[in-house]
């Protein structure tokens, strides 16, 4: 039994001394500028908090930090209230091998194709003579376009569709899994079609929603959507970390990125929490 142990970890060495080397060791060497200082255009070595101290003693940071927990926020509460509907669709009309292939290649299909591209698309839809605002206008919807480009908004649309297959695919995931039988129950012992859905299959679908929940943490680290579409007006922690990256202030963004860092993880912890709390399907 300690042969074999000794020999996994053997097997183990080569790919954690590999995530050491290109993710941790960088990383830490990135946040221990955290601790310098910044002044006159380079980076003062002295170990302090002033850093620290400045940034978060700064509304803007607030600012952007609130900005990007109310586009995780907004981005993760469309996705579910787009995806659910049609991830309960798919199950319930989809029934053949065959058309569970489609759907799951439907579902992944766009995950092959670049953000940056898929970004770039909806300059073309978002625009002001763009698909969205040329139908608004032909229904006589508006008097004039709607400015969809360079702003939250359009950041917010064309994030939530990026996102979108990450929050369908676990929720069809679990409905695919559950024991049809239990729903014809309900509906036999009285329940209508509304009663057996929000007290039987709502409840055990949850794990899937609160899995879909990752949607959160993806747009709290996302990048290039709101460099791209939102312009410079749409302030995130990820451009923060970039900006303040490329103007060699490594300081602000080491901290800037812990910050995001601290955030990602809560997000990831609090969905772990939720799911064990669930009963499994």
């Amino acid at each position: 039994m300690r042969m074999q142990g000794l020999s996994a970890l053997g097997l183990l060495l080569p790919a954690l001394a590999f995530m050491v080397v290109l993710f941790v060791v960088p990383l830490g060497v990135y946040l221990i500028n955290g601790f310098h200082v910044f002044e006159a255009g380079r980076i003062v070595p002295l170990w302090s908090l002033r850093t620290f101290i400045e940034f978060l003693g700064d509304p803007f940071a607030y600012r952007v930090i609130g900005a990007s927990l109310r586009l995780s926020l907004l981005v993760t509460l469309l996705a579910l209230v787009i995806g659910f509907p049609l991830a309960y669709a798919l199950h319930t009309r989809v029934h053949s091998a065959a058309g569970r292939a489609v759907v799951a290649l439907l579902l992944f299909s766009p995950l092959v194709v670049s953000v940056v591209v898929r970004t770039y698309g909806w300059f073309i839809l978002l625009a002001n003579r763009g698909l969205v605002n040329t139908a608004l206008g032909a229904l006589q919807l508006l008097n004039e376009p709607l400015p969809l480009l360079f702003n939250f908004r359009g950041v917010v649309i064309s994030l939530t569709h990026i996102l979108l297959p990450f929050a369908i695919f676990p929720i069809y995931s679990v409905l695919a899994r559950l024991d049809v039988s239990l729903k014809e129950t309900a509906r036999d012992l009285g329940a209508g079609p509304w009663e057996a859905f929000t007290r039987v299959t709502l409840p055990l679908a949850m794990p899937g929603v609160v899995a879909a929940l990752i949607c959160f943490t993806l747009a709290l680290s996302a990048f290039v959507t709101p460099q791209l579409l939102g312009g410079g007006r749409v302030q995130v922690l990820p451009l923060m970390v970039y900006n303040s990256t490329v103007e060699i202030n490594w300081p602000l963004g080491a901290v800037a990125g812990l910050t995001l860092l601290v955030l990602s993880v809560a997000a990831v912890w609090s969905l772990n929490a939720l799911l064990r709390r669930l009963p499994s399907v």
